[in-house]
């Protein structure tokens, strides 16, 4: 696939996607969490990105808005997540964050990725809730239980959720059939796109209570390491059946 340069209305510029996304994820990371940005090179160079970002049409307001006074850097936590990202603070004082991948991608996120980050937010709590009760459950003494992939002793601390059978998004494409929504997501069942909103919704508590229903009765969710989540190992390697999270 050919590589597709970047070039930014400052004259800056780069040969391909990766090597902008490199540049502004390296200038991103010379300034500490909660940092103005205060290089004027570099907040130039924001400036331009920005006006790229609005000039795509991503998704939402224009992220300029009356115009930007400054940039930070702050730690965005979304769902359990958490990632350092670029913050615009406008001459009125209103403020919103943006993504400089999708920014150099030109790239909406699409609706099913937004049905996906909505259905997350609604059972967060609940996962982190059922995690707690299965440590208090099947922990031996040291606080330990067996990580259903490999069969290590793992802590609390160094556990991650795995999804079994169907993964995460594979259940919310499910739950969008069982809608009936096959065709595309209707208007008014998300959130609509805002400042500082670094995740979608749902519009109604409807939606999010008949998703949460629907996750209770088809996950199957098991405790990992946090090592097993990040390799994405499928099935069982212990030769035992796997105790699941009751939601």
């Amino acid at each position: 696939m050919a590589k597709k340069p970047v070039s930014l209305s400052n004259g800056r510029s780069w040969p391909s996607r990766g090597a902008a996304i490199d540049y502004f994820r390296e200038l991103r990371d010379r300034y500490p969490v909660g940092a103005t940005v205060s290089d004027p090179a570099d907040h130039d160079d924001l400036i331009a990105l920005l006006r790229r970002y609005d000039m795509c049409g991503l998704d939402g307001p224009s992220k300029i808005g009356v115009g930007v006074d400054r940039f930070e850097t702050r730690l965005n936590i979304t769902n359990g997540g958490r990632n350092v990202g670029f913050w615009v603070v406008r001459l009125d004082g209103s403020e919103t964050d943006f993504s400089f991948i999708r920014a150099v991608n030109e790239a909406p996120k699409g609706v099913l990725d937004q049905l996906v980050d909505a259905c997350r937010t609604v059972v967060q709590a609940e996962l982190q809730s059922a995690r707690i009760a299965y440590f208090a459950m099947h922990a031996d003494r040291s606080g330990s239980v067996v990580c259903a992939v490999s069969g290590d002793r793992i802590s609390e601390r160094d556990c991650g959720l795995e999804y079994a059978g169907r993964g995460f998004s594979e259940l919310v494409g499910d739950f969008a059939v069982a809608q009936g929504w096959q065709d595309g997501i209707p208007e008014g069942v998300l959130s609509a796109p805002a400042d500082a909103q670094t995740t979608t919704t749902f519009a109604s508590p409807s939606y999010a209570a008949t998703f949460r229903e629907f996750h209770r009765t088809t996950a199957r969710v098991r405790v990992v390491s946090k090592k097993i989540v990040r390799q994405r190992h499928n099935g069982l390697q212990t030769g035992e059946e796997a105790k699941y999270l009751e939601l």
